[in-house]
């Protein structure tokens, strides 16, 4: 039995927690918040034990694996604590924000040998697992040109979601995914990025319209944006235009692939990611299952929005 805990017991930190609940082989058995009763709600729903920080979550002995759903600007401290403690972890995305902090979190979980996976929840995700499959199997000839974006909404989102040196900004905040699902789905990484970002003056940027360069040849273009005053629902689509066909997934979760002979339309409506998700990592602490997002993948991404970042603040495209 795999003894988890949930460090954040924000939104996901909860999700997770009730996820984890229902897999055979895990127990959540402790929940680490500084907001005691948010900590205390999480935990009582689980039967486990509640901490006010995460450090005495670590030294309770209680857990094997940890889920870190913690700010940005404390990814690298929990990522690194845990593996010290001989603890495995899920660490939700970004791994972190710079890249010396990406080499650190590597080094520490080099040094202690436990897994730690990237909740790059797109992999997991039935849609998308299935237009990967398509591409690898060349039913839309060679990818030529990838278009990712994400719109989204909220007047209600934390302070740090807006402050450059908490690892907040929409680079941050949405850019990962993109980085790590077009390249994981074309089978190929970004080798070159040019970036340009809005935002309020003083504040960290809310706009972003990135391009790109896939070590195959083919060319990116990613859409960002969060609004600040309204509410509306996330919208998304990816597109892949290929030598023979075209693919597309949005919001609806949605596949839908076209080529000269035939159009095909599937829906994931009903898919749930976030177990197949848990499940996979469960697996991976046991040494077990098929590949999962790792550290370098994270690595990656973190590499990307800095590239992305520089771009932005210089005007040239940055070489990767």
């Amino acid at each position: 039995m795999l003894r988890l805990g949930i460090i954040g017991a924000g939104i996901m930190g909860a999700r997770v927690a009730d996820t984890a609940g229902g897999l055979p082989g895990v127990a959540v058995t402790a929940v680490a918040d500084p907001r005691r009763e948010q900590a205390a709600r999480v935990a009582a729903g689980c039967g486990a034990a509640a901490f006010d920080d995460y450090p005495d979550l670590l030294r309770s002995g209680l857990v094997d694996a940890v889920y870190v759903g913690l700010p940005h600007r404390w990814h690298t401290a929990a990522c690194v604590a845990a593996a010290a403690h001989g603890v495995h972890v899920l660490i939700d995305k970004p791994l972190c924000t710079t890249v010396p902090e990406a080499e650190q979190i590597v080094t520490a979980r080099d040094r202690s040998g436990v897994t730690l996976m990237v909740g790059f929840s797109y992999r997991f995700r039935a849609e998308w697992i299935r237009a990967r499959q398509a591409v690898a199997d060349g039913l839309i000839g060679t990818p030529e040109y990838v278009s990712d974006v994400i719109a989204e909404a909220d007047p209600d989102t934390p302070a740090w979601y807006w402050a450059a040196d908490e690892g907040g900004g929409i680079v941050q905040l949405q850019a990962h995914h993109c980085f790590d699902r077009l390249a994981w789905l074309v089978g190929s990484p970004l080798t070159e990025i040019t970036c340009r970002t809005v935002g309020p003056a003083g504040g960290a940027p809310t706009a972003a319209t990135l391009s790109g360069v896939l070590a195959s040849g083919a060319v990116v273009g990613i859409g960002l944006s969060f609004g600040r005053t309204h509410r509306a629902d996330a919208r998304t689509l990816c597109l892949v235009q290929g030598s023979a066909g075209q693919l597309h997934l949005d919001q609806t979760r949605t596949l839908t692939v076209r080529t000269a002979e035939a159009e095909r339309v599937e829906s994931y409506a009903d898919d749930d990611w976030l177990t197949r998700q848990l499940a996979a990592f469960v697996d991976a602490c046991a040494g077990s299952g098929g590949p999962v997002p790792t550290a370098e993948d994270g690595h990656y991404a973190v590499r990307c929005a800095v590239a992305a970042e520089e771009s932005a603040r210089t005007g040239r495209a940055v070489r990767l």
